[in-house]
C-alpha cells in the first residue's frame, strides 16, 4: 500500500514530468495568411542604383485564399512583420513553367547558366534568419529546390552564391509541374531540413563563424522572393503559395 506522503511525492513527480514534456513539445500551428489580404506582412521596397530610381513595389495579392506573386513589374520580397529563429514552416506552392530549353550546366568564366531559353531560370524562394534561402526553382535549369547562402567559399557560383544543399537535384520528377507541391522547412539551431512532397531533400548543419554572418544565428523575418523576371529572360510567370502555417518551440 502506498502512503499518503509517497502518493503526494508521486503526484508532484508526474506534474513535473508533464511540465518538462510540455516545455519540449512544439507549439500550435499558426496560419501566416488570413486568406483575404496581406495583414502581418510588408512588401520590401525595391532598390535603385546610382541615378536609377527605385522600381515600383512588387504586386503581391491574395486571390481566393491563394497568394500570387509575379505576372508584372515591380520588385520587393514579401516580409513577415514578426521574426522567427527556430520553427517549422509548412506550405504549398506552384511555380510557373515558362521555358522549355533548359540546362543546369554552367559555362564560361562568369559561370553563366547554359539554358538556351533564359526564362527557364524563373524562380522564387523563402528567406529566413536573414542569411538562408530555400530556393524554389526548376532543377532542369539548375534552379534547384534547395538551400543557398551568399558566401565566398570554394564551389560558390559567381564567387559568392553557395549551395549548401542542391535539394531536389537528385530527385527528378519529385516536384510536380504545373501543380501544387508541399514544402516543409525546419530550422532548429544550426540544423536545417527541407521536405518536398513528403521526401526529405535537404539536411544541413551550418554554424557560421564569420562575424558578418553572426545574425544568421538569430531570429529574423521570413520573406518570400518576388520572382525575378528581369533575371529570367523577361518571363512573366508566377509563384503561388497557399496553406502557409508556422509553429515555434
Amino acid at each position: 500500500m502506498i502512503s499518503r506522503a509517497h502518493a503526494t511525492i508521486a503526484s508532484w513527480t508526474l506534474v513535473a514530468a508533464a511540465a518538462v514534456v510540455s516545455a519540449q513539445a512544439p507549439g500550435d500551428w499558426k496560419p501566416l495568411f488570413n486568406g483575404t489580404d496581406l495583414t502581418g506582412w510588408t512588401v520590401a521596397a525595391g532598390r535603385g542604383g546610382g541615378n536609377t530610381p527605385a522600381p515600383p513595389p512588387a504586386q503581391w495579392k491574395m486571390e481566393n485564399g491563394v497568394l500570387v506573386g509575379g505576372q508584372g513589374t515591380g520588385r520587393g520580397s514579401l516580409v513577415t512583420n514578426e521574426q522567427y529563429k527556430d520553427f517549422d514552416l509548412d506550405f504549398e506552392f506552384m511555380l510557373a513553367e515558362p521555358g522549355t530549353k533548359c540546362s543546369a550546366e554552367l559555362i564560361g568564366e562568369k559561370q553563366e547558366n547554359a539554358s538556351e531559353d533564359k526564362s527557364c531560370l524563373y524562380n522564387s524562394g523563402v528567406t529566413f534568419r536573414t542569411g538562408y534561402q530555400v530556393n524554389i526553382g526548376r532543377r532542369e535549369a539548375g534552379e534547384f529546390i534547395g538551400i543557398v547562402v551568399h558566401r565566398t567559399a570554394p564551389g560558390a557560383i559567381r564567387g559568392n552564391v553557395l549551395w549548401l544543399s542542391t535539394g531536389d537535384e537528385k530527385f527528378p520528377g519529385l516536384r510536380k509541374k504545373e501543380d501544387w507541391n508541399r514544402l516543409q522547412i525546419t530550422a532548429k539551431g544550426p540544423q536545417i531540413t527541407v521536405r518536398l512532397n513528403g521526401k526529405q531533400i535537404c539536411d544541413v548543419k551550418d554554424d557560421p563563424t564569420d562575424p558578418a554572418e553572426a545574425r544568421w544565428k538569430e531570429a529574423g523575418p521570413i520573406s518570400l522572393q518576388w520572382p525575378p523576371a528581369g533575371e529570367s529572360g523577361g518571363a512573366q510567370g508566377f509563384i503561388k503559395y497557399r496553406n502557409m502555417k508556422i509553429r515555434v518551440p
